[in-house]
């Protein structure tokens, strides 16, 4: 089952991250990182498969993902900096949930308290 969209650019970029980094065993799991009033956060790190994981073999990449949280995002997009205007990758939900964590904001796109 396929969780993660990825363009070539990205994912060439993405290997050669790896690669610069010296990770040798690209097993990469994606995990919720927490929440913001923006929205959930994902990150990334080396892991193993679990019992309760979803894997997709992207070339010489291995994801993960625990299956709830494919469910509960419908999956992710890992864009590279030239795709997403950041210059830095960024790791989005297909799903992303209309609704604020924040008590100091009302998911204005600006948030003094989330800024910090």
């Amino acid at each position: 089952m396929n969780f993660l969209k990825i363009t070539n650019l990205a994912y060439e970029q993405f290997n050669k991250f790896l690669e610069e980094k010296n990770v040798p065993a690209k097993v990469i799991r994606i995990y919720a990182a927490g929440k913001s009033c923006h929205g959930p956060i994902f990150n990334i790190t080396v892991d193993s498969p679990k019992d309760e994981d979803l894997v997709q073999q992207v070339d010489d990449i291995t994801f993960l993902v625990d299956r709830n949280l494919f469910i509960q995002y419908s999956g992710f997009i890992l864009l590279c900096g030239e795709e997403n205007g950041l210059g830095t990758f960024s790791l989005e939900p297909v799903f992303k949930p209309e609704q604020s964590d924040c008590s100091s904001c009302s998911s204005s796109s600006s948030c003094s308290s989330c800024d910090d």
